[in-house]
């Protein structure tokens, strides 16, 4: 395993189990370099039970951690934004953020917002007042494609979660030739803002997959257009913070990739898989 990082963590001040000393005495224990901490930023929704409610205890934390264990790794203070915010206004990055994810858990329709992975039954409950699966793929990518475009994120967060249920084909058939045209025709636009796509094995140490998103196809075209990628496990426990990364790095391999992007004290730069 040659990744020696992770910048998608999450702890107790949002939905993580572990705290932030002790993800970080397990990245140590992985034999990390660095590990990035991007804990659900607020966004006011009353039902918004995954969103950081304590912000300056936080970044407070972060920066006692990142003092306290500076002679062993280094660690970066970011967020996770969720693509609007109370009123569906578009989030404002927090200047005291290294970096910053851009993650769209929710899509916006006409009939208003739907979850992508809160629950198998609230996908499916879209699917039905969406009609067709295009329509809820066609909802989600405009709902992060304008994101993407609007707001200064860093890096694309699980570009493919609305796949999250269906392993095996449950709800739709994630090989018609259609939806992933359709994918594709959103992944050149995404693609096209510049930003990182993250390899994101979260949903396999959940069991919810067998494969990271984004789905090998779109990885494919991802080099070809040869847009900048880097590997995440989205952990929230300790067991999970470099879960399933020898599989990613394979993966990017085999599809041809030989570097992907880390987060250095000087920003981003690219380092050999």
């Amino acid at each position: 395993m040659t990744t020696k990082s992770n910048l998608h963590t999450h702890s107790t001040f949002c939905d993580g189990r572990n705290s932030i000393e002790e993800m970080i005495l397990a990245a140590i224990d992985a034999g990390f370099t660095s590990l990035g901490f991007s804990g659900h930023a607020p966004t006011q929704f009353p039902d918004d039970d995954c969103q950081i409610t304590d912000i300056d205890g936080y970044f407070n934390e972060l920066e006692t951690m990142k003092r306290k264990y500076a002679e062993k790794i280094t660690i970066f203070k970011g967020l996770e934004l969720e693509s609007r915010v109370l009123g569906g206004k578009r989030p404002v990055i927090d200047p005291r953020c290294d970096y910053t994810i851009g993650s769209d858990h929710l899509f916006w329709t006409p009939e208003g917002p739907f979850s992508v992975d809160y629950t198998p039954e609230e996908w499916n409950n879209a699917l039905k007042v969406l009609k067709d699966v295009e329509k809820l793929m066609e909802c989600y990518y405009e709902e992060l494609v304008s994101f993407a475009q609007e707001v200064p994120f860093d890096i694309i967060g699980h570009v493919d979660l609305y796949t999250k249920f269906n392993e095996g084909g449950r709800f739709f058939d994630e090989n018609d030739p259609r939806l992933r045209n359709l994918a594709l025709y959103y992944i050149d636009k995404l693609a096209a803002t510049g930003k990182i796509f993250e390899i994101n094995t979260g949903a396999i140490g959940k069991e919810y997959r067998s494969t990271p998103y984004p789905a090998p196809f779109i990885l494919k075209r991802l080099h070809q257009l040869k847009a900048p990628v880097i590997i995440s496990s989205d952990s929230h426990s300790v067991r999970t913070i470099s879960c399933y990364f020898d599989q990613a790095e394979k993966l990017l391999k085999d599809i041809g990739y030989t570097e992907q992007m880390q987060l250095t004290e000087k920003g981003f730069v690219s380092v050999p898989l």
